[in-house]
């Protein structure tokens, strides 16, 4: 399962559980509100038998964690009896001659009963929630089921048809190089270059969109090092001016190497192919933060570059950086930007 599969799936999960968790909490709540004025009840049922038994012996009556006090409030204060220190009081109303009684009892009885339906409360709702998670998981699964078998679908032909684009870009490619070695007419030659850039523009995005779609991002140790030599051996045929210094020491990081590859591709290609005359690349790696620094045009809007279609060429087809982008955000690499135009532009990676 790929991380946008796993971050459906939690949000999902997440709005079943928290809708039945609150409704749960609530019911719980009032569960235990009224349980605890039920305790409270009988308790105040009790204190008024205990005043009762009082008066008929003439207040000489004596029960265990129970007591009393004459008070000259005449006002009822409490329905229900309320804790005051360590002990629940209630007052209780007497003639008008006579003085009210304010019973009490120790406060640890009625505690214990109410924490005993707190404790019962609670387990029910983790319990309850507990089993609610597991409900609200397979609702989701269920849920995504027939979104997921179209995206499925959907991936599979996306993948058949850039397989299918490779070939003839390929062939094109190939054709054109022969063609490159026959014909010597220089207007000729120009045409043939054109087309060549476009296979192989052809060939570079179907090489993007079958890392993007692959879905693998297994990491090991790679050797940048080796990569970026390979690189300039490459754009050196195809870009013969380009002066590309790269730092010579090992730089191994932990990444997956086939996305790894393509991010440094597409940006070497952007600085190959917007740069000017004399194009110079600047290459190098330090405290895990690879560094590619070109002379190029410079980018007027740094920040947009890694927007899908977003091109400052008329040449450009706007899905390299973006995929750059997307790459690097599944490699859980940090990616910065800087760029003034007519100067060039930097690059960093953090691994």
């Amino acid at each position: 399962m790929n991380k946008y599969k796993k971050k459906a799936l939690l949000k999902f999960t997440l709005i079943y559980f928290l809708s039945t968790s609150i409704f749960i909490i609530v019911l719980g709540y009032l569960y235990f509100s009224q349980q605890k004025n039920l305790i409270l009840q009988k308790y105040a049922l009790r204190m008024h038998h205990y005043v009762i038994t009082l008066k008929q012996t003439n207040f000489k009556y004596k029960q265990d964690n129970y007591s009393y006090k004459l008070i000259d409030d005449m006002k009822v204060k409490y329905q229900l009896p309320i804790k005051e220190n360590d002990l629940y009081v209630k007052v209780f109303p007497q003639l008008k001659s006579e003085k009210n009684i304010q019973a009490s009892i120790s406060s640890w009885l009625i505690d214990d009963d109410i924490s005993s339906i707190k404790n019962l409360v609670i387990k029910w709702q983790i319990t309850l929630n507990l089993l609610f998670l597991i409900i609200s998981f397979i609702l989701a699964k269920i849920s995504l089921k027939p979104m997921e078998d179209t995206i499925s679908h959907l991936d599979r032909f996306i993948k058949d048809l850039i397989h299918d684009l490779n070939t003839p870009a390929t062939s094109i490619l190939l054709n054109a190089k022969m063609l490159d070695n026959e014909i010597k007419e220089e207007k000729v030659l120009k045409k043939i270059n054109r087309i060549k850039h476009s296979a192989q523009n052809i060939a570079s995005l179907y090489e993007n969109l079958d890392v993007f779609l692959s879905n693998n991002t297994k990491k090991t140790k790679v050797n940048l090092y080796s990569i970026l030599n390979q690189k300039e051996d490459e754009y050196k045929i195809i870009y013969p001016n380009i002066e590309m210094n790269i730092e010579n020491k090992e730089m191994l990081v932990n990444t997956n190497e086939k996305a790894i590859r393509r991010i440094i591709d597409n940006i070497l290609s952007n600085s190959c192919k917007y740069s000017r005359e004399k194009p110079k690349i600047d290459i190098r790696f330090k405290q895990n933060k690879l560094i590619i620094k070109d002379n190029g045009k410079g980018i007027k809007f740094p920040k947009k570059v890694f927007e899908r279609s977003y091109t400052e060429n008329e040449h450009g087809h706007g899905i390299g950086m973006h995929i750059v982008y997307k790459l690097a955000m599944e490699l859980d690499l940090d990616i910065k930007i800087t760029s003034k135009e007519k100067e060039g532009t930097i690059i960093e990676l953090v691994f």
